[in-house]
This record gives C-alpha cells, structure tokens and sequence, in this order.
C-alpha cells in the first residue's frame, strides 16, 4: 500500500525497498543510501521507534538525519515522548488519502515543521471504538463474508487450530485481551477494508503454547498480530472476483459509474492487548459483518469494515 502511495507522489517504483522486518531494514539501509525511511509500528521483530532509534545511532555522525515518517492508526501522543528524542520524523495516522500522505512527505523532505503532525479528518478507522453495537447500514454479499469466513479458517489451520465459525447474534463485544487489525487499501478508488480480530486471553495463549512452549505475554500479542496479517492475505485473491458486489455496499456518486476491478494491497498490522482495551476503530455507521468462531471451548471475533476514506 504505502509502496503505490510513494510511486504516485514522485518516487521510482525501482528506487523503492521493501523490508519486512527490522533486522532486513537494517541490512538494507547499510547498502544503500535512502533519501526516507517509512515504517509502521508495529513490526515482526521489534517496532517502528526501535527500527528509528537504531537507524539514529547508526547515523549519529552525521549533521544530517535521514528523513524517518512513522504511519500508524494510533494517537501520535502514546509515542509522543519516545518520539521528542529524534529529529526529522514525522508521524501520520491511518486512514489517509493520497493528498494528505504527499503533504506530509514534502513536509518532512523540505524540513519544515517536523513537529506537527498533519491534520487528517476524523475517519471510519480512527476513531474512539463504541460501546454498542449497530447494525450493518446495508447487507453485505455472502460471497464476500464467505471469503473471509475461509481465510479465517484456513489463517488459525496454520497455526494448527480448529475454527468453527457460529451465527452472529446481535450485539457484538469485542473485549478480549488481544486485538489485532489490518487494512486492504484500494488507493485508486478510495475503498478501505478493515478486518478486526479479537481473541480471549486463554484461548489466544493456548494456541501459542501448543506450538511454541512457555507463553510470552508479548509475543502472544505478535502472533494475533500476524494472524490478522495471514488473513488479509489470504483473503486478497478471494475478494478480487467480487469488486461490483464491495462497490454495491458503498455510497454511490455520481461519477462511479460502469464495472470495477478492483486491486488491492494489504496494508501494515496493527495490535493492542490488555484489558479493556480499546481498538480505536469505529464500528458504526459502515458497512459490515461479525463472524464469531468457536476455538478451544471458547469464542473469537472477526469484524470486517468496508469503507470510502
């Protein structure tokens, strides 16, 4: 995703590098020379913030630091301290539109104003989650609640876990410990697809120990976050024959007229964990499907969130 926003703002598509961890960044930032550096926060094997720190006390010679913009769905002001330590930064939150990320990368390019962030309109996706649950504006496609009905299924099988999705009854809760969130983005027609999900403490935990022994906390949290990441891309190839059906649920206007083929690209993960935590995404006023799954004597929640931004 951020890829075709950098290609539509100026860069070289072969100028582009993508890593998918820190330890990659780190070893391609030692062989080539970046004029920017993106990052999320939340990595596989660390975060946006340590991947910057390590990248300053590389470059802690030299007067001028390479250009570093963190994206993320958070507040800027839960990193805010972390972030007052580094120059050269700039922090922009999910969803975002085309105009807004180009403003920003000029902003940081051009050195000017470093400090502030940019100001996007309050979105579907960044928004206070609430506390009851309402009803989807319009029915969704049950060929697109069946694609990520599967790819939920086939996601928790890599993990060796048997999912069994049951029938949404009404009011929807997402209060497990972990919750986890990823982005299908189509950039050319504004079309954002959010998929929630939400696991319970000891089922979460008892997946991880089943696999990999003595329960981290943390990396339980990591898994869920990569969990949420396998289903959007499991699920990437199975929405693309239904591009008229995700329109149809959508606000039409005037000029969305004729068949789409829509092409997606599956944005960075995010996560959270404790309890009573808050997701930071509005459930509200969009269209939308909930699945619960039963796994291990308990119960999980898939929400999906189709939205224009």
């Amino acid at each position: 995703m951020i890829k075709n926003f950098l290609t539509k703002t100026g860069f070289e598509k072969g100028n582009i590098f993508v890593a998918h961890d820190k330890n990659q960044a780190m070893m391609m930032y030692e062989l080539e020379k970046f004029d920017l550096v993106t990052s999320g926060i939340h990595l596989k094997d660390a975060n946006g913030i340590d991947l910057l720190r390590e990248i300053r006390e590389k470059d802690s010679d030299n007067k001028e630091k390479i250009p570093f913009l963190i994206i993320s769905a958070e507040e800027r002001e839960t990193y805010q301290e972390k972030l007052n330590a580094h120059q050269d930064i700039q922090y922009l939150r999910k969803p975002f539109n085309q105009d807004q990320f180009e403003q920003t990368i000029c902003r940081i390019l051009n050195g000017t104003d470093n400090q502030e962030p940019v100001e996007t309109k309050p979105s579907e996706s960044a928004s206070t989650q609430e506390s009851s649950w309402e009803e989807s504006p319009v029915e969704i496609p049950s060929p697109i609640v069946e694609a990520f009905t599967m790819s939920a299924i086939e996601a928790l099988e890599q993990y060796m876990t048997e999912a069994i999705p049951e029938v949404s009854k009404g009011s929807v809760e997402l209060n497990g410990y972990f919750s986890a969130w990823v982005d299908l983005v189509e950039a050319d027609n504004r079309i954002q697809i959010t998929t929630v999900i939400n696991f319970p403490k000891e089922a979460a935990c008892s997946i991880y120990e089943e696999i990999f022994g003595e329960v981290d906390i943390e990396q339980v949290g990591g898994v869920v976050q990569e969990l949420a990441n396998i289903i959007g891309g499991i699920v990437k190839p199975k929405i693309s024959p239904f591009s008229n059906e995700i329109t149809q649920v959508l606000p039409q206007s005037e000029e969305s007229v004729g068949e789409l083929d829509l092409i997606w690209d599956l944005g960075l993960p995010e996560s959270k964990m404790g309890e009573g935590h808050s997701q930071e995404i509005k459930l509200n006023g969009m269209p939308k499907f909930h699945v619960p799954f039963k796994i291990k004597d308990d119960i999980f929640h898939l929400v999906v969130l189709i939205q224009k931004f």
